[in-house]
């Protein structure tokens, strides 16, 4: 008789101590709406978690990238933007100056605005981004792109380096544009084709019918169709990497979508069903002290 009330009364105790456990981890469980608060709840359900979340944060990494690098490719678009809507004034400038009932007087004033446009195309040229850095430096972004030296020629100051950045696992876009590949292609650039025929368009003794005009504004003219050429090319690869940027930040933000929901529906917590089982096990252990009780004040007075 007393070893089989000893062996009830310790699986009394042992059986309130599991169902006190079960009751608290249930407890813990809906004060955090989770299924899974350790590997050990659901083995299978953590590695699947742990490895959506691992794709969760590669995702948002790259949508990161993916915003950065459409910021920059929107300023840089807007400044060249700019300076092709500047050399289209330039163009008719010229065109005006080459006219031979055009004076040394309208020449003159046709040079005046052309400098205005020659600083508006260098400030266009040395844009920036929201942090201070240089859009067309390559990677030099603290260096200003477009400068004069001291014989007032413009000079490039950046360096030829292009960055890439990761948008996916397995794609990569370039992050920059140098000012050389833009605007110092063969030899030539704007901003000191402008300085050479401006200096022709001051020269009273100089107009059309002279070699020397007429060499200079043909050049000019070239020159021009070029660097237009060149910045409507640049335009046109951001405008398409723009779209492929828009694609791409969709596709993460939707797979980061689907891998939440996969994470809620793997760990988030069954409210009835815990609820169901926290009144049971409560009523288990309710059962149980009650049992426990008896148990405790068995004695052998009570058989006698």
């Amino acid at each position: 008789m007393r070893i089989a009330t000893n062996t009830t009364y310790q699986n009394s105790i042992f059986s309130m101590q599991n169902t006190t456990a079960s009751i608290s981890e249930a407890m813990v469980k809906m004060s955090y709406g989770k299924a899974i608060l350790k590997p050990s709840d659901d083995p299978i359900g953590s590695v699947r978690v742990m490895g959506l979340e691992q794709d969760n944060s590669a995702a948002s990494q790259y949508i990161d990238n993916i915003s950065n690098l459409s910021d920059y490719y929107s300023r840089a678009e807007s400044a060249l933007t700019g300076m092709t809507d500047s050399m289209l004034r330039i163009t008719e400038l010229v065109t005006a100056a080459g006219n031979g009932a055009a004076t040394p007087e309208n020449r003159e004033a046709y040079a005046s605005e052309l400098r205005s446009l020659q600083d508006s195309l260098v400030d266009m040229a040395n844009s920036k981004d929201a942090n201070g850095a240089y859009l067309f430096a390559g990677n030099q972004t603290g260096t200003q792109p477009i400068s004069q030296d001291a014989a007032g020629n413009y000079v490039y100051g950046g360096d030829s380096g292009t960055r890439q950045v990761p948008i996916s696992d397995s794609a990569e876009m370039d992050a920059n544009f140098s000012g050389d590949e833009l605007f110092f292609n063969g030899g030539a650039d704007i901003f000191n084709g402008l300085n050479d025929y401006i200096a022709v368009l001051e020269d009273p003794t100089l107009g059309p019918g002279d070699a020397a005009f007429d060499g200079a504004h043909d050049q000019m003219k070239q020159l021009l169709g070029d660097s237009r050429d060149d910045i409507n090319a640049a335009v046109t690869t951001m405008g398409g990497n723009q779209n492929s940027l828009t694609m791409m930040e969709s596709y993460h933000e939707d797979m980061v979508l689907y891998n939440t929901k996969v994470i809620g529906e793997t760990e988030d917590l069954d409210y009835a069903a815990a609820m169901t089982d926290y009144s049971t096990n409560l009523t288990v252990l309710q059962a149980t002290q009650q049992t426990y009780v008896k148990i405790a004040n068995l004695s052998l007075f009570n058989e006698i």
